[in-house]
């Protein structure tokens, strides 16, 4: 009948329209919908800060120079190394403490712990009545080992690494000339320095003022500590890079 025809014709109508519809509720869903972001990209790993191996000389039985009734030299690179220690911390570089109590132990076997853990720089503190300010030793190797095969000959293992503790030396030289702190620069054929296969460096603080009781004075260690500290500071980039 024609009434029946008009009614499926307008389902048919209200079936498109409900078509039509859907298909731009979905197309207007798509555009809308926010693009997932994309994942942010990782920054490369910072490289390790260096290791500073800090050796107070002496220890145990082993005094070292009687400065002082009261002032032996191991009690006093001792309390510096642990200053310098918490100083180089503060700065953002790695520090340990090759000697952190009252014990003995032969250049050989100081020489023997920094070549197994092989810091990035190895320091030795003296004092010294003698002299003013600081004093910094590179070795100064008497012979010539043969080190071209996988072992090293022990009095002369230094020359692996000899260019580079000089160049150390004379950078952080130059760093606390400019502060006007007294240095000076020196080599000398001690051990343990001639035994070690990584750069290596002694550091002799002697008073400032020529009383010899200001190297007790935690004030006086607590100055000389930081204009080591700073440095050290300083030339982190040269102590980054390989050697």
């Amino acid at each position: 009948m024609p009434w029946s025809r008009r009614i499926s014709a307008h389902k048919y109508v209200l079936g498109g329209a409900v078509l039509v519809a859907w298909l731009c509720s979905a197309l207007f869903a798509q555009e809308t919908t926010p693009a997932t972001p994309l994942p942010t990209p990782t920054p490369p790993p910072s490289p390790p800060a260096p290791i500073i191996m800090i050796d107070a000389a002496h220890g145990g039985s082993e005094s070292g120079a009687v400065l002082a009734p009261d002032l032996l030299e191991k009690d006093l690179t001792l309390a510096f190394a642990r200053r310098l220690r918490q100083d180089l911390l503060s700065r953002g570089l790695q520090a340990h403490l090759l000697r952190d109590g009252d014990v003995q132990l032969s250049t050989d076997q100081r020489a023997s712990i920094a070549n197994s853990v092989h810091p990035t720089l190895y320091i030795c503190v003296h004092m010294s009545s003698q002299g003013s300010g600081l004093r910094f030793f590179s070795a100064m190797l008497t012979g010539h080992g043969d080190n071209k095969g996988p072992f090293v000959s022990w009095p002369t293992a230094q020359s692996v690494s000899l260019a580079r503790s000089r160049s150390l030396q004379q950078q952080m030289t130059e760093a606390i000339q400019k502060t006007r702190f007294p240095i000076r620069s020196l080599t000398a054929a001690v051990r343990p320095l001639n035994t070690l296969a990584l750069p290596a460096l002694a550091v002799e603080i002697a008073p400032a003022n020529g009383q010899v009781s200001q190297l007790g004075s935690a004030d006086y260690q607590n100055m000389v500590s930081a204009v080591l500290a700073n440095a050290l500071s300083t030339i982190r980039a040269r102590l980054e890079s390989t050697p």
